[in-house]
């Protein structure tokens, strides 16, 4: 599904950012940012590859979610991990921004009923831009991200980082680079769409996106009920744009 074009011009107050270029709208340089095309049909977890210009940056796999999938698996509305509806289109993506550091001990001492697991599980999308990020340019960043509906717990730090090269981490713990857009509070709205926005100047040939939980700009969880949990914090995500903005003369 094409997105519509914008034309409206967007101020950024506080900065003097104009996000429209004159005669027309700012450049789209994010690949597929609604998950809307993909490589075959989408039926099951894991399939993140399927999105066209997606890939993971760890051996963590992510999902893309589609109305043609079941309830038990990657469906859209409801599914495996909520019910949630696509902020635009028919598809988004969704990934695990953090599975706690235990797992259930089957020892019949009712004092340890957890013991490490598999030290802190995080999930990681990636995409090539279109084009390279120029250095000292000003860019706009935003997508949009929802808590599911089954997640009990929920996090801070989910953001963006531009990076020069591709990341293929051999492991499924977080990343340690410092996101140049982030979110550093808590999201813990279910089932509700946040966005994530934010402006920053590149340092030049920056040519990935990877989006992601990163400790670096502080990470904090939040417990959503009382008791045992599932230990995790899964996130859908739609609606993601980077576009160059031009500072007001």
């Amino acid at each position: 599904m094409l997105m519509k074009k914008r034309h409206t011009i967007l101020v950024m107050g506080s900065m003097g950012l104009l996000a429209a270029f004159q005669g027309g709208a700012a450049k789209e340089l994010i690949r597929n940012g609604g998950f809307e095309w993909t490589e075959g049909k989408v039926y099951t977890f894991d399939q993140l590859k399927l999105a066209q210009g997606w890939s993971n940056a760890t051996i963590g796999i992510s999902e893309v979610f589609s109305p043609e999938a079941t309830v038990k698996t990657v469906g859209i509305p409801t599914n495996e991990y909520g019910t949630m509806k696509p902020l635009e289109g028919e598809k988004y993506a969704g990934f695990f921004a953090w599975k706690d550091d235990e797992r259930k001990s089957w020892s019949s001492d009712p004092e340890e009923p957890f013991k490490p697991g598999w030290n802190s599980y995080s999930e990681y999308l990636q995409s090539e831009l279109v084009e390279p990020l120029v250095e000292g340019r000003t860019y706009e960043l935003s997508f949009h991200v929802a808590l599911s509906g089954n997640s009990d717990r929920a996090v801070s730090g989910i953001g963006a980082y531009l990076a020069p090269n591709r990341l293929d981490q051999p492991h499924r713990r977080f990343l340690r680079e410092a996101p140049q857009v982030f979110q550093d509070s808590i999201i813990d709205a279910r089932s509700e769409w946040r966005e994530v926005h934010g402006t920053f100047k590149a340092d030049g040939g920056e040519r990935f996106i990877l989006i992601g939980v990163y400790p670096f700009v502080g990470f904090e969880t939040k417990r959503m009920i009382e008791g045992l949990d599932n230990k995790y914090a899964y996130y859908y995500i739609d609606k993601i744009s980077l576009k160059e903005v031009k500072e007001q003369k």
